[in-house]
């Protein structure tokens, strides 16, 4: 434990005052050799040294004890004038948290109607693990491309089609045998609404190759505020 510089000091003037005290109590022979030491210096040089010796080796032990209590707590001064001094660690940086902005699922009546005849195409060719969308309506017969669906009308139709998986594609890929029995797909693909007054009318055809696909035209009804498919119009192309 390290002391105060007052508590040091304490206990240096009363390790100095007790030796003081023993040396007025020094035993006999000390004191012998003390004063034959001073006798000896008008008898002559021998005698003189010999009782010189002799006291100072009488001496040596309390002397030692006193520097060795001045060494001890001198290092002991030495070591807490040593220590380091405490500073003030920072103060942590303050963190924000940051929470993901999560897309809203929209679903109009448009997105209900797409994903309405997404699934029903899908359910004609069931099993896949993945279906491939074209990721925007057929405008005509002739696959001319629409308006692109939103990303946010894109998550609404895929909540509504699961559990299957869907993934967005812009165009079915070129193959140099489309023919061939591993074609790649199944690739879906849906058409523009067109409004008949008491229903809608949606094109949807699925495709696995040029000899496993259809095409057919979905008649949505709204049943009880949802709208459903509730059959085709006109002639189903398979082949």
């Amino acid at each position: 434990m390290t002391k105060s510089d007052h508590e040091l000091g304490e206990l240096l003037r009363e390790t100095f005052a007790d030796k003081e005290h023993q040396v007025d109590h020094l035993p006999e022979a000390t004191k012998t050799a003390a004063s034959g030491a001073g006798a000896g210096s008008g008898a002559g040089s021998g005698g003189g040294w010999g009782a010189g010796r002799s006291g100072n080796r009488r001496l040596t032990p309390v002397l030692a004890g006193a520097a060795a209590v001045v060494v001890v707590l001198g290092g002991a001064i030495v070591v807490r004038q040593n220590l380091p001094q405490p500073t003030s660690l920072p103060a942590p940086a303050a963190t924000t948290t940051t929470t993901p902005t999560v897309q809203p699922i929209v679903q109009t009546e448009a997105v209900v109607m797409w994903a309405a005849a997404i699934k029903g195409i899908i359910e004609r060719e069931p099993g896949a693990p993945t279906y491939y969308v074209i990721d925007a309506p057929q405008e005509n017969e002739n696959g001319g491309r629409g308006k692109p669906f939103t990303d946010l009308e894109k998550g609404g139709i895929a909540s509504l089609v699961a559990p299957e998986k869907i993934e967005w594609i812009a165009k079915r890929p070129a193959l140099a045998d489309p023919c061939s029995p591993d074609a790649g797909g199944p690739y879906v693909n849906v058409g523009k609404i067109v409004d008949r007054g008491d229903h809608v009318e949606i094109d949807a055809g699925v495709w696995r190759g040029c000899l496993s696909a259809r095409w057919l035209t979905f008649r949505l009804d709204q049943k009880a505020g949802d709208w459903k498919v509730t059959g085709t119009v006109g002639p189903e192309a398979v082949s």
